[in-house]
């Protein structure tokens, strides 16, 4: 039976000093890392703001989340939901899917993630990723 799983959605910016070159360097070291610690997830940046959706064991998914918050990379970390969300992965196929909002037409507003409830969070994510053209 597969274990447990944690979820976590966030919000950051990037931070001062960082162009969006940056956020190349960003998703390869993610695709690395998350391969070799069994997480899953998606990825989503408007030129400005992340939001992400990441799933995995909560050992991982904790010690992600440190990592994030430590990347000064990232500013205005905010997570907006985290916890066990079952046995079966919402996203299984990526190890970090990406989209890139500027080129995107999904109406997602990811700064406006931090003023809804957890679930309504979720749900405007999800529903956002199911339109979009996930690398």
């Amino acid at each position: 039976m597969a274990p447990i799983l944690q979820s976590l959605l966030y919000t950051s910016r990037l931070a001062a000093g960082y162009g969006p070159t940056e956020v190349g360097r960003i998703v390869k070291q993610a695709r690395e890392m998350n391969a070799i610690h069994g997480i899953t997830g998606v990825l989503v940046f408007d030129g400005e703001w992340f939001a992400q959706y990441v799933e995995g064991t909560a050992d991982a998914i904790d010690v992600l989340e440190s990592h994030l918050r430590a990347d000064l990379r990232h500013s205005d970390f905010n997570a907006i939901e985290t916890g066990p969300c079952g046995r079966a992965r919402r996203f299984p196929h990526w190890v970090m899917g990406y989209a890139d909002l500027d080129f995107e037409g999904t109406g997602l507003d990811i700064a406006s993630l931090t003023e809804v409830d957890q679930l309504e969070a979720l749900q405007l994510f999800s529903d956002a990723v199911k339109t979009m053209d996930i690398l």
